[in-house]
């Protein structure tokens, strides 16, 4: 392409700074507007408490007790900045990416810059930041956002490899990093653009395929064959029939209710044209000039056919899948914005030739200004009217209430509950049926139940019958009504008993005059407030349950583990006693 004519390359430095800080401006906004954590939040967030407090690193489980539907980088990377702040946080969760897009941002500076002219780089750049896909992928917990990268780096990795005939290990390195985040769809991503070559075969330009694989093949079998084997043996089938079964097959050839194989095969593109609006129909003439017009320079030429093999291909995959969500062309933008970059450069030569290279930096940072006003607006101001916004809230208040009152730990048990509260309080304690919760309040001992389901809540109540009081502790209504939530119990108010009891899934604990500290690395931790302290676990489930404790305070610190069989119990007495309880 050829340069504006007094297109002077400003300093790396500052340009880089422009775009970093404009995509740290943007995450900044995100984190202190307006909270919504009733997306996918709720998965992503207690993937990381799973890993975090259970110890689940290599497969994790949600609240609901859902196998993780994806591998699990996202986690890794969002677990982080939990463990040093020793809690979940928005921080946490929308880090993998934010820290992707900004990353990639800068590459399409970078790489836009070398290919088509500073320029180019710096408008790619933008175009990738402030749109409406920019501003979501700045807080997102869906995984897209960070798959967009590693595509993005096994992508340009092919071409150079294509280019040379060296560097095949990195290809197959980010290619590994693609299929933790999100599966083997970033191989065929990262490699569709080499589709080119028959292209320029047409073109009497052939460029063959050279270079050794077998390094690279070795490590991604060896970093994503070794973590799937590993997580297969700790979860077994149900991960095989959550992560290839249902998320990897299904959603390729059957889709969800009203979807199948090209049946919304419009949305991709539509998805495209309105997330990267208006930066879109910038990257739309560039496909066109790519395939009217091509560059006469071979290198250049053979970069742009790239790109528009990278995109297409991808497109073409995303129409012909049976599930359908906009999210899902995003690792496809990155190539879309280097070619809007490469024309938006191109429109303003035509429009004034002589720019100063001042100038253009000056317009580009009013650009990105503007629109960082605008989002400062939207995520402190316009959303309030959101109901997911409401109701994080509402659940907000609620979590800081039981916080103020009894203690982020207090042993709540959860049906069909908010995970927001729980995200909010610092636990990972699995929802229980109505059934098994209307059992827990039933019997003598102080029980504490929140509920997020007016049905269920009904159910309880007819459940729990004459046969015992049932409490409502707290009523809350959020999102205009529509979303209530409520905290019930046996015992008239919220605050510690002598005896407490609760359900984490098939887990049943019961507490004498001792009380739950936290739970980290799968080791649930317990203080004595007395020398008569103790714990009591019982295993509900029809499956084993590995039960590891520590007890401290008031006597000798107790450190065990035991695995307890289907309707057994292990209570752990006062001064480091134990008492094993098999199942009748």
């Amino acid at each position: 392409m050829q340069q504006l004519p007094s297109d002077a390359t400003p300093k790396a430095s500052k340009l880089f700074a422009l775009v970093g800080g404009t995509a740290v401006l943007l995450f900044i906004i995100g984190l202190t507007g307006l909270p919504n954590l009733m997306d996918n939040e709720r998965r992503v967030g207690a993937y990381v408490l799973d890993a975090v407090h259970n110890g689940h690193w290599l497969a994790q489980r949600e609240s609901t007790g859902e196998v993780m539907s994806k591998p699990p980088m996202v986690t890794w990377i969002a677990s982080l900045p939990t463990l040093v702040l020793d809690r979940p946080t928005r921080f946490a969760i929308y880090l993998p990416s934010a820290l992707a897009t900004t990353l990639a941002a800068l590459l399409i500076l970078q790489v836009g810059g070398k290919r088509f002219g500073w320029t180019a780089g710096l408008l790619g750049a933008f175009a990738y930041l402030l749109s409406y896909m920019g501003d979501k992928l700045m807080q997102t917990t869906r995984y897209d956002g960070l798959f967009a990268l590693p595509v993005a780096l096994a992508a340009l990795a092919a071409f150079r490899a294509w280019e040379t005939g060296r560097g095949w290990t990195w290809f197959w390195l980010a290619a590994a990093f693609a299929t933790l985040v999100k599966g083997p769809l970033g191989v065929v991503l990262g490699a569709s653009g080499l589709l080119a070559g028959l292209w320029e075969w047409r073109s009497g330009a052939r460029q063959p395929l050279r270079g050794q694989h077998w390094l690279g093949l070795a490590l991604f079998a060896v970093l994503c064959g070794g973590w799937f084997w590993l997580a297969y043996r700790e979860m077994g089938q149900p991960l095989i029939d959550k992560l290839i079964n249902r998320e990897l097959v299904r959603h390729a050839v059957k889709g969800t209710e009203g979807e199948g194989i090209g049946v919304k095969f419009w949305e991709p593109p539509l998805a495209f044209l309105t997330n990267m609006l208006p930066w879109s129909i910038a990257s739309v003439i560039g496909f066109w000039r790519v395939l009217k017009h091509p560059s006469p320079d071979v290198p250049t030429r053979r970069f742009e056919r790239f790109l528009f093999c990278w995109f297409a291909v991808g497109l073409v995959i995303f129409c012909a899948a049976a599930h359908q969500r906009s999210r899902l062309v995003f690792p496809l933008m990155p190539a879309a914005a280097l070619l809007a970059g490469r024309e938006l450069a191109r429109l303003l030569a035509a429009w004034k030739p002589h720019w100063q290279p001042q100038t253009i930096v000056r317009a580009a940072a009013g650009v990105a200004a503007f629109v960082i006003a605008f989002q400062a607006v939207y995520h402190y101001v316009l959303l309030r009217k959101s109901d997911s916004v409401q109701r994080t809230l509402a659940v907000q208040e609620f979590a800081s209430k039981i916080q103020d009152d009894v203690g982020a730990q207090f042993p709540l048990s959860y049906v069909d509950s908010p995970f927001a509260i729980q995200f909010y309080l610092n636990t990972m304690r699995r929802q229980v049926l109505p059934e098994r919760a209307a059992e827990l309040l039933k019997g003598e001992v102080a029980a504490f139940v929140v509920i997020g389901d007016t049905n269920k809540y009904q159910r309880i109540r007819e459940l729990v019958g004459t046969n015992g009081p049932l409490h409502e502790l707290r009523y809350v209504s959020a999102g205009r009504g529509k979303y209530p939530f409520w905290l019930v119990s046996n015992h008239p108010r919220l605050e510690w008993t002598e005896r407490t009891a609760s359900l984490d899934g098939s887990l049943r604990v019961e507490t004498r005059q001792a009380r739950p500290i936290k739970t980290r690395g799968g080791e649930m931790r317990f203080q004595r407030l007395s020398e008569n302290g103790a714990a009591t676990f019982s295993n509900e489930d029809s499956e084993p349950l590995s039960v590891r404790l520590r007890l401290s305070g008031h006597g000798p610190e107790l450190a065990e583990q035991r695995l307890l069989q289907p309707g057994e119990s292990w209570r752990i007495g006062a001064a480091g006693s134990a008492e094993f309880l098999p199942s009748p």
